[in-house]
Protein backbone atom coordinates (compact mmCIF):
# COMPACT_ATOMS: atom_id res chain seq x y z
CA UNK A 1 0.00 0.00 0.00
CA UNK A 2 1.03 4.01 -0.71
CA UNK A 3 1.41 6.09 1.94
CA UNK A 4 -1.62 7.85 0.62
CA UNK A 5 -3.70 4.57 1.19
CA UNK A 6 -2.15 4.15 4.48
CA UNK A 7 -3.19 7.96 5.73
CA UNK A 8 -6.88 7.37 4.11
CA UNK A 9 -6.81 4.09 5.87
CA UNK A 10 -6.58 5.53 9.12
CA UNK A 11 -8.02 8.65 8.19
CA UNK A 12 -11.01 6.84 7.72
CA UNK A 13 -11.03 4.57 10.84
CA UNK A 14 -11.00 8.00 12.92
CA UNK A 15 -13.27 9.52 11.17
CA UNK A 16 -15.86 6.78 12.21
CA UNK A 17 -18.36 7.12 14.92
CA UNK A 18 -16.94 4.52 16.90
CA UNK A 19 -13.52 6.33 16.90
CA UNK A 20 -15.49 9.51 18.24
CA UNK A 21 -17.52 7.27 21.35
CA UNK A 22 -14.01 6.12 21.97
CA UNK A 23 -12.48 9.65 22.66
CA UNK A 24 -16.08 10.34 24.50
CA UNK A 25 -15.66 7.82 27.13
CA UNK A 26 -11.58 8.75 27.60
CA UNK A 27 -13.32 12.46 28.22
CA UNK A 28 -16.32 11.05 30.42
CA UNK A 29 -13.53 9.40 32.60
CA UNK A 30 -11.89 12.46 33.12
CA UNK A 31 -14.95 14.18 34.05
CA UNK A 32 -15.95 11.54 36.24
CA UNK A 33 -12.37 12.15 37.91
CA UNK A 34 -12.71 15.73 38.47
CA UNK A 35 -16.56 15.22 39.67
CA UNK A 36 -14.48 13.28 42.62
CA UNK A 37 -11.44 15.13 43.11
CA UNK A 38 -11.45 18.41 44.37
CA UNK A 39 -10.30 20.98 41.46
CA UNK A 40 -8.26 23.95 41.59
CA UNK A 41 -10.33 27.53 41.37
CA UNK A 42 -13.77 25.30 41.36
CA UNK A 43 -13.46 23.49 44.50
CA UNK A 44 -13.13 24.70 48.49
CA UNK A 45 -9.31 25.40 48.66
CA UNK A 46 -9.20 23.55 51.81
CA UNK A 47 -10.36 20.19 50.11
CA UNK A 48 -7.83 20.89 47.72
CA UNK A 49 -5.12 21.02 50.22
CA UNK A 50 -6.19 18.47 51.74
CA UNK A 51 -6.51 15.91 48.31
CA UNK A 52 -2.94 16.69 47.84
CA UNK A 53 -1.54 16.31 51.18
CA UNK A 54 -3.69 12.88 51.85
CA UNK A 55 -2.37 11.71 48.51
CA UNK A 56 1.01 12.89 47.65
CA UNK A 57 2.43 10.41 45.40
CA UNK A 58 -0.62 9.71 43.49
CA UNK A 59 -1.22 13.17 42.57
CA UNK A 60 2.60 13.17 41.35
CA UNK A 61 2.10 9.81 39.28
CA UNK A 62 -0.75 11.14 37.27
CA UNK A 63 1.25 15.10 37.24
CA UNK A 64 4.32 12.77 35.47
CA UNK A 65 1.28 11.39 32.97
CA UNK A 66 0.01 14.98 31.80
CA UNK A 67 -3.01 14.52 33.98
CA UNK A 68 -2.48 16.35 37.08
CA UNK A 69 -5.50 15.07 39.07
CA UNK A 70 -6.75 18.50 41.21
CA UNK A 71 -6.65 20.36 38.16
CA UNK A 72 -7.70 17.66 35.21
CA UNK A 73 -10.05 20.03 33.02
CA UNK A 74 -6.99 21.84 31.98
CA UNK A 75 -4.42 19.38 31.66
CA UNK A 76 -2.92 18.13 28.50
CA UNK A 77 -4.86 15.29 28.43
CA UNK A 78 -7.79 16.28 28.14
CA UNK A 79 -7.44 19.14 25.62
CA UNK A 80 -5.59 16.50 23.18
CA UNK A 81 -8.88 14.13 23.56
CA UNK A 82 -10.76 17.01 23.35
CA UNK A 83 -9.23 18.29 19.75
CA UNK A 84 -9.19 14.59 18.69
CA UNK A 85 -13.09 14.41 19.60
CA UNK A 86 -14.09 17.48 17.64
CA UNK A 87 -12.02 17.14 14.54
CA UNK A 88 -13.46 13.02 14.65
CA UNK A 89 -16.79 14.23 15.16
CA UNK A 90 -17.09 16.95 13.15
CA UNK A 91 -15.66 15.52 10.14
CA UNK A 92 -18.18 12.44 10.55
CA UNK A 93 -21.55 14.81 10.55
CA UNK A 94 -20.24 16.81 7.93
CA UNK A 95 -19.61 13.84 5.58
CA UNK A 96 -23.14 12.04 6.62
CA UNK A 97 -25.00 15.25 6.64
CA UNK A 98 -23.80 15.98 2.69
CA UNK A 99 -24.78 12.42 2.18
CA UNK A 100 -28.32 12.71 3.32
CA UNK A 101 -28.62 16.36 1.67
CA UNK A 102 -27.81 15.02 -1.62
CA UNK A 103 -30.18 12.25 -1.29
CA UNK A 104 -32.79 13.95 -0.39
CA UNK A 105 -31.80 16.21 -3.27
CA UNK A 106 -32.02 13.47 -5.79
CA UNK A 107 -35.81 12.52 -4.32
CA UNK A 108 -35.14 9.13 -2.62
CA UNK A 109 -38.09 7.91 -0.60
CA UNK A 110 -39.03 8.90 2.19
CA UNK A 111 -38.93 5.41 4.45
CA UNK A 112 -38.47 4.96 7.64
CA UNK A 113 -35.35 4.15 6.99
CA UNK A 114 -35.11 7.65 5.62
CA UNK A 115 -36.14 9.39 8.83
CA UNK A 116 -34.08 7.29 10.48
CA UNK A 117 -31.21 8.17 8.97
CA UNK A 118 -31.90 11.94 9.85
CA UNK A 119 -32.72 11.56 13.45
CA UNK A 120 -29.26 9.78 13.91
CA UNK A 121 -27.48 12.45 12.33
CA UNK A 122 -29.45 15.29 14.20
CA UNK A 123 -28.41 13.47 17.10
CA UNK A 124 -25.02 13.38 16.83
CA UNK A 125 -24.38 16.57 14.81
CA UNK A 126 -26.60 17.82 18.00
CA UNK A 127 -23.55 16.35 20.10
CA UNK A 128 -20.90 18.20 18.11
CA UNK A 129 -23.05 21.62 18.98
CA UNK A 130 -23.36 20.72 22.79
CA UNK A 131 -19.08 20.52 22.65
CA UNK A 132 -18.96 23.82 20.89
CA UNK A 133 -21.49 25.01 23.42
CA UNK A 134 -19.48 24.34 26.22
CA UNK A 135 -16.56 25.69 25.24
CA UNK A 136 -18.02 28.89 23.62
CA UNK A 137 -19.36 29.60 27.56
CA UNK A 138 -16.25 28.96 29.21
CA UNK A 139 -14.55 30.85 26.59
CA UNK A 140 -16.64 34.22 26.93
CA UNK A 141 -17.39 33.90 30.57
CA UNK A 142 -15.73 33.64 33.92
CA UNK A 143 -16.28 31.60 36.94
CA UNK A 144 -15.21 32.63 40.52
CA UNK A 145 -14.94 31.52 44.56
CA UNK A 146 -16.32 33.56 47.35
CA UNK A 147 -16.23 32.68 50.95
CA UNK A 148 -18.69 34.80 53.20
CA UNK A 149 -18.70 34.67 56.76
CA UNK A 150 -22.41 35.72 58.47
CA UNK A 151 -22.43 39.17 57.88
CA UNK A 152 -20.01 39.40 55.12
CA UNK A 153 -20.62 41.05 52.12
CA UNK A 154 -19.17 40.37 48.81
CA UNK A 155 -19.29 42.85 45.84
CA UNK A 156 -19.11 41.33 42.36
CA UNK A 157 -15.32 42.86 41.07
CA UNK A 158 -12.48 40.83 40.32
CA UNK A 159 -10.97 41.81 43.49
CA UNK A 160 -13.85 40.41 45.16
CA UNK A 161 -13.04 36.90 44.70
CA UNK A 162 -11.24 34.04 46.67
CA UNK A 163 -10.29 32.77 43.05
CA UNK A 164 -10.99 33.81 39.62
CA UNK A 165 -11.11 32.48 35.95
CA UNK A 166 -11.72 34.82 32.98
CA UNK A 167 -12.20 33.23 29.79
CA UNK A 168 -10.11 34.34 26.77
CA UNK A 169 -12.81 35.86 24.77
CA UNK A 170 -14.65 37.69 28.30
CA UNK A 171 -15.14 40.88 27.68
CA UNK A 172 -14.24 42.21 30.96
CA UNK A 173 -17.79 43.62 32.32
CA UNK A 174 -19.33 42.56 35.76
CA UNK A 175 -22.70 42.35 36.96
CA UNK A 176 -22.68 44.94 39.34
CA UNK A 177 -24.14 43.66 42.61
CA UNK A 178 -23.34 42.65 45.91
CA UNK A 179 -23.98 39.58 47.56
CA UNK A 180 -24.53 39.61 51.96
CA UNK A 181 -24.60 36.71 53.61
CA UNK A 182 -27.57 37.28 56.25
CA UNK A 183 -27.27 33.77 57.75
CA UNK A 184 -26.41 30.52 57.56
CA UNK A 185 -28.20 26.74 58.46
CA UNK A 186 -26.87 23.16 58.43
CA UNK A 187 -28.95 20.19 59.49
CA UNK A 188 -27.52 16.83 60.03
CA UNK A 189 -28.94 13.30 59.62
CA UNK A 190 -28.47 10.65 62.61
CA UNK A 191 -24.83 9.32 60.74
CA UNK A 192 -23.53 12.93 61.36
CA UNK A 193 -23.81 14.10 57.44
CA UNK A 194 -25.17 17.19 55.70
CA UNK A 195 -28.79 16.74 54.73
CA UNK A 196 -29.43 19.92 53.57
CA UNK A 197 -27.24 23.37 54.19
CA UNK A 198 -29.03 26.68 52.88
CA UNK A 199 -27.72 30.32 53.01
CA UNK A 200 -29.86 33.52 53.29
CA UNK A 201 -27.79 36.28 51.29
CA UNK A 202 -29.59 39.41 49.96
CA UNK A 203 -28.89 40.78 46.50
CA UNK A 204 -28.07 44.72 46.73
CA UNK A 205 -27.22 47.23 44.09
CA UNK A 206 -25.81 50.20 45.04
CA UNK A 207 -26.91 50.17 48.67
CA UNK A 208 -30.34 49.05 48.09
CA UNK A 209 -32.17 45.70 48.33
CA UNK A 210 -33.23 44.10 45.57
CA UNK A 211 -34.02 40.57 46.72
CA UNK A 212 -33.68 38.16 49.94
CA UNK A 213 -33.27 34.66 48.91
CA UNK A 214 -32.25 31.19 49.84
CA UNK A 215 -29.25 29.37 48.36
CA UNK A 216 -29.71 25.67 48.73
CA UNK A 217 -27.16 22.88 46.85
CA UNK A 218 -29.85 22.90 43.89
CA UNK A 219 -31.72 26.04 44.10
CA UNK A 220 -28.96 28.64 42.87
CA UNK A 221 -29.75 32.92 42.38
CA UNK A 222 -29.32 34.40 39.59
CA UNK A 223 -28.36 38.23 38.98
CA UNK A 224 -28.27 39.84 35.62
CA UNK A 225 -27.44 36.81 33.88
CA UNK A 226 -24.98 35.36 36.80
CA UNK A 227 -25.46 32.18 38.65
CA UNK A 228 -24.62 32.20 42.45
CA UNK A 229 -24.39 28.31 43.60
CA UNK A 230 -23.99 26.78 47.23
CA UNK A 231 -20.65 24.84 46.79
CA UNK A 232 -19.94 24.13 50.66
CA UNK A 233 -19.71 25.36 54.21
CA UNK A 234 -17.43 25.28 57.12
CA UNK A 235 -16.80 26.59 60.78
CA UNK A 236 -15.39 30.40 61.14
CA UNK A 237 -14.31 30.57 65.15
CA UNK A 238 -13.51 34.63 66.25
CA UNK A 239 -10.23 34.78 67.47
CA UNK A 240 -9.42 38.22 69.70
CA UNK A 241 -5.82 38.88 70.43
CA UNK A 242 -4.53 41.88 72.66
CA UNK A 243 -0.67 42.61 73.18
CA UNK A 244 1.02 43.23 76.42
CA UNK A 245 -0.49 46.77 76.25
CA UNK A 246 -3.66 45.28 76.23
CA UNK A 247 -4.36 46.56 72.65
CA UNK A 248 -6.73 44.26 70.37
CA UNK A 249 -4.19 43.47 67.18
CA UNK A 250 -5.90 40.93 65.88
CA UNK A 251 -10.25 40.38 66.44
CA UNK A 252 -11.37 38.41 63.02
CA UNK A 253 -13.54 35.25 61.92
CA UNK A 254 -10.53 32.05 60.89
CA UNK A 255 -12.04 29.86 58.31
CA UNK A 256 -11.09 26.27 59.32
CA UNK A 257 -11.48 23.87 56.13
CA UNK A 258 -11.61 20.14 56.49
CA UNK A 259 -9.09 17.81 58.09
CA UNK A 260 -6.66 16.61 55.26
CA UNK A 261 -7.45 12.90 56.88
CA UNK A 262 -10.97 13.93 57.30
CA UNK A 263 -12.45 15.31 53.75
CA UNK A 264 -15.91 16.70 53.83
CA UNK A 265 -16.06 15.45 58.20
CA UNK A 266 -17.27 18.83 59.46
CA UNK A 267 -16.28 17.21 62.98
CA UNK A 268 -12.55 18.34 62.46
CA UNK A 269 -11.07 21.24 60.45
CA UNK A 270 -8.04 23.05 60.57
CA UNK A 271 -6.86 26.44 60.40
CA UNK A 272 -3.88 29.20 60.91
CA UNK A 273 -3.51 32.45 62.78
CA UNK A 274 -1.40 35.21 61.64
CA UNK A 275 -0.84 38.27 63.27
CA UNK A 276 1.70 40.53 61.57
CA UNK A 277 0.80 43.53 63.52
CA UNK A 278 1.39 42.45 66.90
CA UNK A 279 3.02 45.87 68.07
CA UNK A 280 5.01 44.59 71.20
CA UNK A 281 9.07 44.47 70.65
CA UNK A 282 11.05 41.99 73.09
CA UNK A 283 13.50 44.09 74.54
CA UNK A 284 16.81 43.73 72.92
CA UNK A 285 15.22 42.84 69.67
CA UNK A 286 15.61 44.58 66.88
CA UNK A 287 12.19 44.03 65.60
CA UNK A 288 8.43 43.74 66.54
CA UNK A 289 7.28 39.83 67.31
CA UNK A 290 5.25 38.32 64.95
CA UNK A 291 2.33 35.72 66.41
CA UNK A 292 1.58 32.85 64.34
CA UNK A 293 -0.62 29.12 65.31
CA UNK A 294 -1.23 25.99 63.67
CA UNK A 295 -4.93 25.57 65.07
CA UNK A 296 -7.84 22.64 65.10
CA UNK A 297 -11.34 23.08 65.72
CA UNK A 298 -13.88 20.28 67.22
CA UNK A 299 -17.27 21.89 67.07
CA UNK A 300 -18.05 19.15 69.62
CA UNK A 301 -14.70 18.60 71.20
CA UNK A 302 -14.60 14.51 73.05
CA UNK A 303 -12.46 15.29 76.21
CA UNK A 304 -9.18 12.68 76.03
CA UNK A 305 -7.85 12.09 79.46
CA UNK A 306 -4.61 11.82 79.83
CA UNK A 307 -3.81 9.46 82.29
CA UNK A 308 -0.72 8.14 84.26
CA UNK A 309 0.95 5.09 85.51
CA UNK A 310 -0.86 4.41 88.75
CA UNK A 311 -3.95 5.25 86.98
CA UNK A 312 -4.14 9.09 88.15
CA UNK A 313 -5.54 11.56 85.82
CA UNK A 314 -3.38 14.63 85.01
CA UNK A 315 -5.48 17.36 84.38
CA UNK A 316 -3.50 19.88 82.75
CA UNK A 317 -2.28 17.04 79.73
CA UNK A 318 -6.08 16.87 78.96
CA UNK A 319 -6.74 16.60 74.97
CA UNK A 320 -9.48 16.76 72.49
CA UNK A 321 -10.67 14.42 69.78
CA UNK A 322 -13.69 14.94 67.33
CA UNK A 323 -17.01 14.34 68.01
CA UNK A 324 -20.27 15.16 66.77
CA UNK A 325 -20.99 18.14 64.02
CA UNK A 326 -23.39 20.02 66.18
CA UNK A 327 -21.58 22.80 67.63
CA UNK A 328 -22.10 21.43 71.48
CA UNK A 329 -18.65 21.62 72.91
CA UNK A 330 -16.18 23.73 70.20
CA UNK A 331 -12.87 23.59 71.68
CA UNK A 332 -9.33 24.96 69.43
CA UNK A 333 -6.10 23.00 69.90
CA UNK A 334 -3.50 25.77 69.10
CA UNK A 335 0.69 25.32 68.48
CA UNK A 336 1.96 28.68 68.73
CA UNK A 337 4.29 30.61 67.00
CA UNK A 338 6.78 33.73 67.49
CA UNK A 339 8.83 35.14 65.19
CA UNK A 340 8.71 36.34 61.36
CA UNK A 341 5.97 35.03 59.26
CA UNK A 342 7.73 35.95 55.90
CA UNK A 343 4.89 38.19 54.58
CA UNK A 344 7.59 40.77 53.80
CA UNK A 345 10.02 38.32 51.87
CA UNK A 346 7.79 39.09 48.51
CA UNK A 347 7.16 35.41 48.21
CA UNK A 348 3.69 34.88 48.18
CA UNK A 349 1.99 33.13 50.50
CA UNK A 350 -0.90 30.96 51.07
CA UNK A 351 -3.56 31.95 53.45
CA UNK A 352 -4.24 28.70 54.93
CA UNK A 353 -1.13 27.91 55.41
CA UNK A 354 1.28 28.62 58.18
CA UNK A 355 5.25 29.18 56.85
CA UNK A 356 7.10 28.55 60.30
CA UNK A 357 10.86 28.56 58.69
CA UNK A 358 11.45 31.73 60.39
CA UNK A 359 9.75 31.07 63.75
CA UNK A 360 10.18 28.66 66.70
CA UNK A 361 7.54 27.47 69.00
CA UNK A 362 6.35 29.76 71.59
CA UNK A 363 6.75 26.35 74.36
CA UNK A 364 9.78 24.69 74.28
CA UNK A 365 8.26 21.61 73.84
CA UNK A 366 5.97 22.45 71.13
CA UNK A 367 2.93 21.25 73.00
CA UNK A 368 -0.64 21.86 71.72
CA UNK A 369 -3.11 23.68 74.29
CA UNK A 370 -6.74 23.62 73.78
CA UNK A 371 -9.28 26.97 74.26
CA UNK A 372 -12.67 26.69 74.55
CA UNK A 373 -15.31 29.03 73.78
CA UNK A 374 -15.61 31.91 76.27
CA UNK A 375 -12.21 31.06 77.30
CA UNK A 376 -9.28 33.69 77.12
CA UNK A 377 -5.79 32.73 77.96
CA UNK A 378 -3.25 34.69 79.61
CA UNK A 379 0.32 33.83 77.95
CA UNK A 380 3.71 35.53 79.34
CA UNK A 381 5.65 37.01 76.26
CA UNK A 382 8.50 38.03 78.33
CA UNK A 383 9.76 38.93 82.12
CA UNK A 384 11.35 42.39 82.30
CA UNK A 385 12.74 43.33 85.49
CA UNK A 386 11.37 39.51 86.84
CA UNK A 387 7.80 40.43 86.73
CA UNK A 388 5.55 38.48 83.76
CA UNK A 389 4.21 40.37 80.75
CA UNK A 390 0.93 38.38 79.68
CA UNK A 391 -0.59 38.92 76.20
CA UNK A 392 -4.39 37.42 75.80
CA UNK A 393 -5.83 35.10 73.29
CA UNK A 394 -9.84 34.52 73.12
CA UNK A 395 -12.04 32.85 71.66
CA UNK A 396 -15.26 34.54 72.18
CA UNK A 397 -17.81 33.43 69.74
CA UNK A 398 -17.84 30.75 66.53
CA UNK A 399 -20.30 30.87 63.52
CA UNK A 400 -19.96 29.18 59.52
CA UNK A 401 -19.37 30.45 56.47
CA UNK A 402 -20.23 29.83 52.96
CA UNK A 403 -18.34 28.66 50.19
CA UNK A 404 -20.35 29.88 46.69
CA UNK A 405 -19.60 29.17 43.16
CA UNK A 406 -20.28 32.36 40.84
CA UNK A 407 -20.88 31.67 37.15
CA UNK A 408 -21.32 33.74 34.04
CA UNK A 409 -21.74 31.37 31.38
CA UNK A 410 -23.57 32.96 27.82
CA UNK A 411 -23.15 29.53 26.43
CA UNK A 412 -26.22 27.82 28.46
CA UNK A 413 -28.70 28.67 26.13
CA UNK A 414 -27.03 27.05 23.54
CA UNK A 415 -26.08 23.86 25.75
CA UNK A 416 -30.35 23.74 26.66
CA UNK A 417 -31.23 24.01 22.98
CA UNK A 418 -28.25 21.25 22.17
CA UNK A 419 -29.95 18.89 24.28
CA UNK A 420 -33.41 19.46 22.89
CA UNK A 421 -32.40 18.73 19.58
CA UNK A 422 -30.12 15.66 20.70
CA UNK A 423 -33.24 14.26 22.79
CA UNK A 424 -35.32 14.95 19.21
CA UNK A 425 -32.85 12.82 17.09
CA UNK A 426 -32.59 10.30 19.65
CA UNK A 427 -36.45 9.63 19.52
CA UNK A 428 -36.50 9.73 15.85
CA UNK A 429 -34.26 7.32 15.38
CA UNK A 430 -35.39 4.82 18.31
CA UNK A 431 -39.02 5.53 18.40
CA UNK A 432 -40.60 7.70 15.16
CA UNK A 433 -38.38 4.45 12.73
CA UNK A 434 -40.60 1.73 14.21
CA UNK A 435 -43.34 3.10 14.30
CA UNK A 436 -43.55 4.48 10.79
CA UNK A 437 -42.87 0.35 10.02
CA UNK A 438 -45.06 -0.99 11.78
CA UNK A 439 -47.61 1.16 10.17
CA UNK A 440 -46.64 0.40 7.41
CA UNK A 441 -46.86 -3.18 7.89
CA UNK A 442 -50.77 -2.23 8.83
CA UNK A 443 -51.62 -1.14 5.73
CA UNK A 444 -50.16 -4.42 4.58
CA UNK A 445 -47.54 -2.99 2.50
CA UNK A 446 -44.13 -4.82 2.69
CA UNK A 447 -41.30 -2.83 4.44
CA UNK A 448 -39.17 -0.57 2.26
CA UNK A 449 -35.77 -1.61 2.74
CA UNK A 450 -33.89 0.74 0.03
CA UNK A 451 -30.76 -0.47 -0.31
CA UNK A 452 -29.47 3.48 -0.80
CA UNK A 453 -30.06 4.28 3.01
CA UNK A 454 -28.52 1.18 4.29
CA UNK A 455 -25.33 3.44 4.83
CA UNK A 456 -22.17 3.31 6.90
CA UNK A 457 -20.75 7.23 7.91
CA UNK A 458 -19.02 7.66 4.88
CA UNK A 459 -22.50 8.15 3.27
CA UNK A 460 -21.77 5.32 0.72
CA UNK A 461 -23.53 2.28 -0.19
CA UNK A 462 -23.54 -0.38 2.16
CA UNK A 463 -21.06 -3.28 1.17
CA UNK A 464 -21.04 -6.64 2.99
CA UNK A 465 -17.30 -5.54 3.78
CA UNK A 466 -18.36 -2.17 5.94
CA UNK A 467 -20.17 -2.32 9.00
CA UNK A 468 -23.44 -0.63 9.55
CA UNK A 469 -23.64 2.76 10.83
CA UNK A 470 -23.80 3.63 14.61
CA UNK A 471 -26.48 5.11 16.52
Amino acid sequence: MTAREVAGKYWHEYTRMRTAIFLLLGILLIVLIGSFVPQQNTSDPGKVEAFLTAWPNLNVLFADLQLPLTQVFVSPVFYVLLGLLYVSLGWCVLRRGRALVMRTARGYKRTPQYWGEWGSWLFHSSFFLLLIAVVWGKATGYQGLVTLTQGQSFTNTPAGYDTLQQGLLFHGNYAPFTLRLNSFEATYAANGEASNYVSNVTVLDHGKALETKDILVNDFLSVDGVNVYQQDYGWAPTIVVKNPAGQTVYDGSIQFFDDAGNIGDKALADGVLKVPDFNYTIPGAAAAVQIGAKMSFFPDATVIPSVGTNGSINPTATSYGPGGVAPRNPVIEMQLYVGNLGLNSGAPQNVNQLNTTGMTPYFTTAQVIPITLGQTLQLPIDTQKGKAVDFSISFPSVTQYSLFQVNDDQGVLLVYTSFILIMTGLLTKLYLRPLLERLQRKRRQPVTLDPRWSADASGEPQTPEREPASV
